[in-house]
């Protein structure tokens, strides 16, 4: 498959195998290039090994079909290789396609990934207490991680709306005592409900938690929100909405190319929007430009 295309697809987020081949071929059809090879995930293979299969087979476009995990999996096994990320974006949040003006219409974004511009973008290595994963969006401890516990099929039901549904177990979740220490610095503590790592920051609903981040900056960015009183929800709602980085005693952001948050209990846990179980720490290492991603010629 030298030179060729290989499309990772999610099962259940395609509509089938069968269906992918061929809206696939009848979008590469239209674009002029040759039908991908289509390759399915599966739950104990969520695209990494996938991608590094085909890298090693001299592929030159790699196609992520599926949601956060999805994306986030394939990007895990292409980061370093120099290979394109194409998106077709398939899931619930699309954190990634969000951020790098991908489309969100399946067809228009297998038009960008076989014919877009090749951008380079930082990715984010995250370690979990034994374990070692790829984050291209944003990793978080406490309460964030609460809030995207919606159930699958509620998420495939109504989208993003189903998030809305641990709301009220969210704000329930009690403040943690966190230390974050940047670039090998010294701790800094706080008494906080959330905090997050992010790459870059843009959520659902053109909110973002992390204005400063950029996706080709170099940086990690740490956002610690203390969401103490009433006025720290309505200050922190507010500039998640305006795209405000204000920093004040709401809302705290550290930036650096590594970065170390251990709280004092166990907390709930996410990367890219995706659970990845209960623990007291994450450590945080960007990987400047490590990962092309296919994006809109005029992104």
């Amino acid at each position: 498959m030298t030179g060729e295309c290989v499309a990772i697809v999610h099962p259940l987020k395609s509509g089938g195998l069968d269906a992918t081949v061929d809206r696939l071929s009848r979008w590469a059809h239209e674009a002029g290039v040759a039908t991908p090879h289509v390759v399915p995930t599966s739950e104990q293979s969520p695209g990494t090994e996938q991608a590094r299969d085909a890298v090693r087979a001299g592929a030159d476009l790699v196609l992520a079909w599926g949601g956060d995990g999805t994306v986030r999996a394939v990007a895990g096994g292409l980061a370093g290789s120099g290979v394109a990320l194409g998106v077709i974006p398939a899931g619930t949040g699309n954190l990634l396609a969000r951020n790098l003006d991908i489309p969100l219409s399946l067809a228009e974004a297998a038009s960008v990934a076989f014919g877009g511009a090749d951008r380079r973008v930082d990715v984010l290595e995250i370690g979990l207490g034994g374990a070692v994963t790829t984050g291209t969006v944003i990793a978080g401890i406490g309460l964030d991680a609460v809030l995207i516990d919606a159930p699958e099929q509620l998420k495939s039901a109504i989208g993003p709306s189903a998030y809305l549904v641990n709301t009220v177990r969210a704000l329930r979740h009690k403040k943690m005592r966190v230390g974050v220490a940047v670039d090998g610095g010294p701790p800094r503590w706080f008494a906080a409900r959330s905090v997050l790592v992010a790459n870059v920051g843009g959520l659902i609903a053109g909110m973002d938690v992390a204005p400063e981040a950029e996706a080709s900056d170099g940086l990690l960015h740490v956002i610690v929100l203390p969401l103490g009183r009433p006025v720290d929800w309505v200050r922190t709602g507010a500039r998640i909405v305006l795209r405000r980085g204000v920093e004040d005693t709401s809302r705290f952001h550290l930036q650096g190319s590594s970065a170390w948050v251990v709280a004092a209990e166990a907390q709930p846990r996410q990367v890219d929007g995706d659970l990845v179980g209960n623990g007291r720490s994450i450590q945080a290492r960007v990987r400047p430009a490590a990962l092309v991603v296919r994006v809109p010629r005029d992104a």
